[in-house]
């Protein structure tokens, strides 16, 4: 029987410790030798005691019996006992357990009955010890193959657990080993892309010195040509030097004869002045005499020689100065129209220009009704546009060079005391030369650096460059808008085809240049529109288009004009009328003689003369008191009214 619980045994254990195998170790008589055992290990015996005596004492024994293998085989406590520790005790304990009763029972004094019922008893006790053996047997062999279960399922588990870390060992390997052959791939592709390029470069390399090689041996050939050009070169250095010495030689005497040709136009006109003059005509170039002021210099009003002038000075440091001096003076000598401010004189010392004065300003300044001048009527803006397209006509048509003025804008249009409007300020005007190809066509001026006024200037000259005829006509549909509309030019074409195409015209004329007839109106706004257009192929001729338009509409508003007014002629060669400017407002006749008075007017000399001498000493036009009683001779005039007779003789 068990002692105790294998987890309690020790070597120095001498008596059982389980309350079971203290309770039976305790108890009465019996006729069991009983072996205690614990963990393999026989810890004590207790010898067989007395036998009992009577049946009671058998049942006892039964029961007690039982209950001690029924309780050995419910102890936790014995089930460590080893197989071998186990098997022969027991053996040994049924011998002697069941001997002695046997023993006992054959001895006298048992009858049948009880004999009997002793057998049956001891058979049934057998029985059930071999049940209880059997199912004790049973369940340590059940409780070892469960712990041996339990411990192949620690194992196992423990296995798993190991699988489980190898497995996440070898997969993080797995991804590691992917991510070092993905990597290996790229840096593949990558070597391979190299190897690729580094083939292509070298294919490259391989064309490029062969090309090389070829060039190479081009340039030795075209070496070895130069060398034999080089002496010819040097024979035609030698000869382009001569010429360039020639060249410079005829530059210089062109140059020459420029100046001569400028000094030829000045002496015949006799208007070479000094310095000095000009400085006493102006009063040591005071500031209250300065009536405009540029880029270019100042324009101051004087007297010279008894006439009120209009003397611009230049800079003389600036060669942009130089340049506008000879180009005033080379154009304003060499063409005259009535149309054209008049270039009395000039003085080369002083870098000065003397033009016949114009009392009424700019057109520019009469738009504006600066100083409160009244504005002008719509007949007056209609004669200007007419005077305007006539001197363009004539500047376009000028033998043997064309002259393009390139600046036209209100500013540079002067009226004068009878608002007749002329052209100034040629200090930008080019000539052109005319085309071999065609009589009437020419050739385009170039420059990289054009100039003028922005509004004003042709769009196309702006972009290209190139200065033609038809700039002056962009320029000339700006000014006849501006007529119209009294408004700055900035977008001025677009707000004018604008009211044109909703049919209101009406609310952008102006309304100080009093009622304009519409169907006037009309035709010059589409004029100026189709002058104004940005490119200049589609601008209409001067002389054979615009001219008919303007020609009809001067002389209508000329008879419709409250007093006779005298417009300009166009120096057409089909046109025969008297231009105003010839005719003397006393005799009302052409001048042969003409003289400037004190008022600025220019007179025949008999006709002003006599007014002067029949005790008159106002002014005929404005009848103001006049400052003197001397006359000038305008010999400006006179030679204009020479050559316009000696072309209607032609």
């Amino acid at each position: 029987m068990g002692a105790a619980a294998d987890k309690h045994y020790s070597k120095k254990m001498k008596r059982p410790k389980s309350k079971t195998a203290l309770g039976l170790m305790e108890a009465e008589a019996s006729p069991c030798k009983i072996w205690f055992t614990c963990k393999g290990q026989l810890i004590c015996t207790r010898p067989t005691r007395t036998p009992l005596s009577s049946m009671d004492s058998w049942d006892e024994f039964g029961r007690r019996s039982q209950s001690s293998w029924y309780n050995l085989s419910r102890n936790d406590d014995a089930i460590s006992v080893s197989e071998s520790a186990t098997h022969h005790p027991m053996h040994e304990s049924d011998d002697d357990h069941f001997s002695s009763p046997f023993h006992e029972l054959e001895n006298p004094g048992a009858d049948a009955e009880m004999y009997g019922r002793l057998e049956e008893a001891l058979r049934e006790t057998q029985e059930s010890k071999k049940e209880v053996f059997e199912e004790s047997t049973k369940r340590r062999k059940a409780e070892l193959d469960l712990l041996s279960a339990l411990q192949k399922a620690k194992e196992l588990e423990k296995l798993y657990h190991h699988e489980i870390r190898q497995r996440k060992t070898i997969e993080e390997t797995l991804v590691r080993q992917a991510q070092e052959l993905e990597a290996t791939k790229i840096q593949c592709d990558t070597i391979y892309d190299q190897l690729h390029d580094a083939e292509e470069q070298k294919a490259v390399l391989e064309q490029r010195m062969t090309e090389m090689e070829s060039a190479l041996r081009d340039g030795e050939e075209k070496l070895a040509t130069s060398k034999c050009l080089l002496e010819a070169l040097q024979a035609d250095k030698e000869k382009l030097q001569q010429e360039r010495d020639a060249a410079a030689t005829a530059a210089a005497e062109l140059r020459q004869k420029s100046e001569q040709r400028i000094s030829m136009a000045t002496e015949a006109l006799n208007t070479e002045f000094s310095a000095v003059e000009l400085e006493q005509a102006t009063r040591s170039f005071d500031e209250v005499l300065k009536i405009g002021e540029g880029g270019f210099g100042c324009v101051y009003k004087g007297s010279l020689r008894s006439t009120t002038v209009a003397i611009k000075l230049l800079h003389p440091k600036s060669l942009q100065g130089q340049s506008e001096f000879n180009q005033e003076v080379a154009v304003l000598g060499r063409v005259r129209h009535p149309n054209l401010v008049a270039l009395i004189g000039s003085c080369r010392e002083a870098f000065g220009l003397v033009y016949e004065y114009l009392p009424n300003g700019s057109l520019e300044d009469r738009l504006a009704c600066a100083n409160d001048t009244p504005p002008l009527t719509w007949q007056v803006r209609t004669r200007i546009i007419y005077e305007m397209c006539s001197a363009l006509t004539f500047l376009h048509s000028n033998k043997p060079h064309p002259v393009v003025h390139g600046d036209l804008k209100p500013a540079n249009i002067l009226l004068d005391a009878n608002l007749v409007s002329k052209l100034g300020d040629f200090g930008i005007c080019r000539l052109l030369t005319q085309s071999g190809t065609s009589t009437a066509a020419t050739t385009l001026y170039r420059t990289t650096t054009p100039r003028g006024t922005f509004a004003y200037m042709d769009p196309e000259f702006l972009s290209s460059g190139e200065l033609t005829p038809r700039s002056d006509v962009y320029s000339l549909g700006i000014i006849i808008l501006q007529l119209l509309t009294g408004r700055r030019p900035q977008k001025i074409a677009e707000v004018v085809e604008d009211a044109v195409e909703k049919g209101e015209l009406h609310t952008v004329l102006d309304p100080s240049a009093g009622a304009w007839p519409f169907v006037q109106a009309n035709q010059l706004a589409h004029l100026g529109l189709r002058c104004a257009e940005m490119s200049r192929r589609r601008r209409p001729d001067l002389a054979r288009e615009v001219w008919t338009v303007v020609e009809p509409l001067m002389k209508a508003a000329s008879l419709t004009a409250r007093r006779p007014t005298f417009a300009a002629s166009s120096a057409l060669p089909d046109e025969a009328s008297t231009p105003s400017y010839f005719v003397c407002p006393i005799f009302q006749e052409m001048m042969n003689d003409p003289h400037i008075a004190a008022d600025g007017f220019t007179y025949e000399a008999e006709a002003i003369r006599g007014w002067l001498d029949s005790g008159h000493d106002t002014s005929p036009m404005t009848n103001l008191k006049l400052a003197h009683r001397e006359l000038t001779p305008n010999r400006g005039l006179r030679s204009v009214i020479l050559e316009w007779q000696q072309q209607h003789r032609q």
